[in-house]
């Protein structure tokens, strides 16, 4: 397993996370916010004391329509058995939005009936898959035997 997280009382999915920069390095409750695509979003009185490297700016779409340049930078962050490098935006917001992007080839499970989140990662504690109907036992027709 990867990562835990909770769910609240609005079923949104939370995870912590830890961050660093060239300053410190913070463990901090995020958002899995799955309409964001970026990998991570991090309020300014959380980025600024770590000390994140600039790494450039994009453009962003906005929820609106309308478009935003936003700086870019780069955080080590620790995603459960792996440390990493994120790219990071930063905002005037009081949530961190986790994306995506740094969600992008790992499993999320959420079973919101028993309030629990897991996000596990490629191949380790992976589900096993349900097999597709070309793989499910196949009847014998010709065992079938009809009564007249």
């Amino acid at each position: 397993m990867i990562l835990v997280g909770r769910i609240d009382e609005k079923n949104q999915l939370w995870v912590l996370i830890t961050v660093g920069g060239l300053h410190s390095k913070q463990t901090i409750e995020a958002l899995i916010d799955t309409g964001f695509n970026g990998e991570l979003l991090l309020p300014l009185q959380i980025a600024i004391p770590l000390g994140l490297q600039l790494a450039g700016a994009a453009p962003y779409s906005l929820a609106d329509g309308s478009i935003s340049q936003q700086m870019l930078f780069t955080a080590n962050i620790d995603w459960g058995t792996k440390k990493r490098t994120a790219t990071v935006n930063v905002v005037n917001s009081d949530i961190a939005l986790i994306g995506g992007g740094l969600l992008h080839g790992y499993i999320l499970l959420v079973d919101f009936q028993k309030k629990q989140l897991v996000i596990n990662e490629p191949g380790i504690d992976e589900p096993s898959p349900s097999p597709s109907p070309s793989e499910e036992p196949k009847i014998d027709k010709s065992e079938k035997k009809e009564k007249k």
